[in-house]
């Protein structure tokens, strides 16, 4: 059975700034490192960036409780308004989503928050909640193939998938290592929705992506090339320089496995990463920059949202449309380390 992509909406915090402002205000913490805080201001390929509290409030972070509170009520609204505008944008029937596939890595709630939005909507009580935890960058690629999964038993249903980070709150301010200050430069906050329609939907019929083929891959002894380490003061970045080199040592052959010509696909929809990484991709892939532009958009205009970003280029792509029969990749790495890919058509 086949499913849809047939919609994607994110929404971004109010706290707007620029990346000059928000790396001069880091500088403080940092004061015996501004030579590196000035070249990872420059080279990390990112503009603005929102953030879910005004940048002076930062400083004022204490302990995992007080992250955890912001997280919770800051993402709560953030979502509820992001999912009345992607609603309102294509007018699905919330009784008719028949999956909730939630993902994020920046916080950790009981309930978690798809459920609070399954109280703020009227959906039905028989959906099955997912709530995915620890994915990072992987996690909208991942939750759009497992919606996928699901949808292909119960084709006359939607699938919602959330995303939801605030990267903001894992800033360390207290740890100069080099990558606290590389993550720094790089992270953002937002949140994510896409509905998926089943095949006997009467939403399928709307244009969009259909999914063809998925595949993941586990690059074995890579566990501490991203991820977190849990401290008194949250999560604490685990970052390595290696990821470029992963691409190419292990991305290329993970194309070969799910038949992947560049010749064929006109269309990339990449989680941005960072500079280096989008390079190795666009080497890898046998595409070019401009193949890549929504990407190098997405990172530029809002930082690296972690799961959401991947869906904010997809937002994109969708936006843009396609000619009918046009084939993409979607793909996107995380902790683990893992890769989600996916192949899709415009339709």
């Amino acid at each position: 059975m086949k499913t849809k992509i047939i919609g994607a909406q994110t929404t971004f915090p109010k706290n707007r700034y620029s990346q000059k402002e928000i790396m001069g205000y880091l500088k403080q913490f940092w004061p015996d490192h501004e030579k590196v805080v000035d070249r990872f201001t420059d080279s990390a390929g990112v503009g603005s960036r929102n953030l879910v509290l005004p940048l002076k409030e930062y400083g004022s972070l204490a302990g995992i409780r007080s992250r955890q509170d912001a997280y919770n009520k800051q993402l709560t609204e953030l979502q509820t308004i992001n999912l009345k505008i992607i609603q309102n944008k294509i007018g699905f029937d919330w009784e008719d989503i028949g999956v909730l596939v939630s993902t994020t890595i920046t916080g950790m709630m009981a309930p978690s928050l798809e459920a609070l939005m399954m109280n703020r909507f009227p959906m039905a009580r028989d959906l099955v909640r997912t709530p995915i935890f620890g994915l990072g960058c992987l996690g909208g690629v991942a939750a759009i193939n497992r919606a996928h999964e699901f949808l292909k038993s119960r084709p006359d249903k939607l699938a919602l998938v959330l995303a939801h980070e605030a990267c903001s709150l894992t800033f360390q301010f207290n740890d100069g290592s080099m990558a606290n200050m590389v993550g720094s430069s790089l992270f953002g906050d937002g949140v994510a929705a896409v509905i998926i329609a089943g095949e006997n939907h009467r939403l399928y019929k709307n244009s969009g992506l259909v999914i063809n083929e998925t595949r993941a891959s586990f690059y074995p002894d890579t566990e501490r090339i991203m991820g977190w380490d849990v401290v008194d003061t949250g999560f604490q970045i685990v970052l390595s320089g290696s990821v470029p080199d992963i691409v190419t040592k292990y991305v290329a052959q993970d194309l070969k496995n799910v038949n992947y010509n560049p010749e064929k696909f006109s269309f990339v929809v990449s989680h941005p990463g960072g500079p280096k990484v989008l390079v190795a991709l666009a080497e890898v892939t046998g595409k070019t920059k401009d193949d890549f532009r929504f990407s190098w958009e997405s990172l530029f205009e809002n930082g690296n949202m972690s799961s959401v970003s991947v869906l904010n280029v997809l937002e994109k792509t969708l936006f843009e449309g396609k000619k009918s029969g046009e084939q993409g990749l979607m793909m996107a790495m995380g902790p683990a380390f893992n890769s989600e890919m996916t192949l899709v058509t415009w339709e």
